[in-house]
């Protein structure tokens, strides 16, 4: 066997938008148990959007954010563009900073999603808020020409209370689905 046959297809790129709220329409009502919230105008770290979601209770929190890119241009999809790797390392610092002496976080690993043809470049963050143990996963990458973050953050503990990768992967996979116009218009 030449092993090519074995590989997944890639998927199809995630078709360009005139700006962040047209991607962030697209993002679902329910994603692995976090439910939608609130859609956001924001300013930092660049002009768009933050859809913010939660799961029951709120005991995990997490956010997508869709980003215009400076200057506007538009991205190319995925993590090899000099916007998103900056923006990588601005968060997971900034994450690993804290806002207080009492609020640190370190990274326990770090992924791509998808594995293949990466959308996002993702950092696995764990540490206390206090004496509160937590974790924390944030992604950054382009789709739709956006620049994209994705926060997800909940106390630690066995079992998880909710699946952050499930997440990701349910938002990813909502972009993909662009919404047909309606017949006739």
């Amino acid at each position: 066997m030449d092993g090519a046959s074995d590989a997944t297809p890639a998927a199809p790129p995630i078709p360009p938008v005139s700006a962040p709220e047209l991607l962030a329409r697209r993002l679902p009502a329910e994603a692995a148990g976090f439910t939608r919230g609130a859609l956001v105008p924001i300013r930092q770290p660049q002009v768009g959007v933050e859809q913010a979601y939660a799961t029951p209770g709120r005991t995990a929190a997490a956010f997508v954010q869709v980003l215009r890119p400076a200057g506007g241009e538009q991205l190319p999809q995925g993590t090899s563009s000099p916007a998103v790797q900056q923006e990588y390392q601005r968060s997971v610092t900034e994450a690993e900073r804290g806002t207080g002496p009492h609020r640190r976080l370190r990274v326990a690993n770090e992924f791509n999603e998808p594995e293949a043809d990466p959308i996002f470049r993702c950092a696995e963050l764990e540490g206390t808020y206090g004496r509160q143990p937590v974790q924390s996963m944030i992604c950054v990458g382009a789709a739709g020409g956006q620049l994209l973050r994705v926060r997800a953050s909940m106390p630690r503990r066995t079992p998880a209370l909710a699946d952050s990768r499930a997440f990701l992967r349910e938002i990813v996979s909502s972009m993909r689905n662009v919404p047909t116009p309606p017949e006739g218009g």
